[in-house]
C-alpha cells in the first residue's frame, strides 16, 4: 500500500515539474517580414558569391543583420503571388517574402532598417 503512496506521489511530482516548465518559458522571439525586390533589399551590398544560390542570399542577410548587431534565429521564405508587381524598377515586389525571427530584445532595430525612398522596410 505504502509503495503504491510513493509511486503515486513521485508521478505527481514529475508531472507538476513538465507543466512547470512549459508554463514559464517564455517566447522571446518576433518575427518579421520583408518583401523581396529587383534591386532595392538593403543586404544587396553583403552579397558576394559570384553567381546566384538561395544559400548566398541566405548568408548575405545573416551579415547584413549580424552588421546590424541583430542575431538571426530562423530565416526561410515563401513566394505570395500577390505580393508580386509586374514592373523592372527596382522598388517592385518580385512576389517572395522572407519570414525572418529574430530575438524580442532586437524588435527597435528591425524597425529602423531597411527604410529609403521608396518606404521598404521589414513588417510584422
Amino acid at each position: 500500500m505504502k509503495s503504491k503512496y510513493l509511486l503515486k506521489k513521485q508521478f505527481l511530482f514529475i508531472i507538476s515539474i513538465i507543466l512547470f516548465s512549459f508554463s514559464c518559458t517564455k517566447i522571446n522571439q518576433t518575427t518579421f517580414y520583408w518583401d523581396e525586390t529587383g534591386c532595392s533589399d538593403p543586404w544587396l551590398d553583403f552579397y558576394t558569391a559570384d553567381t546566384f544560390s538561395q544559400e548566398a542570399l541566405n548568408n548575405a542577410i545573416r551579415d547584413y543583420l549580424l552588421n546590424e548587431n541583430i542575431d538571426l534565429i530562423s530565416l526561410s521564405h515563401e513566394y505570395d503571388s500577390s505580393k508580386a508587381e509586374f514592373c523592372l524598377a527596382c522598388h517592385c515586389k518580385t512576389g517572395k517574402v522572407f519570414e525572418l525571427i529574430v530575438p524580442k530584445n532586437d524588435k527597435r532595430k528591425m524597425k529602423r532598417l531597411g527604410l529609403n525612398q521608396f518606404d521598404l522596410h521589414f513588417y510584422q
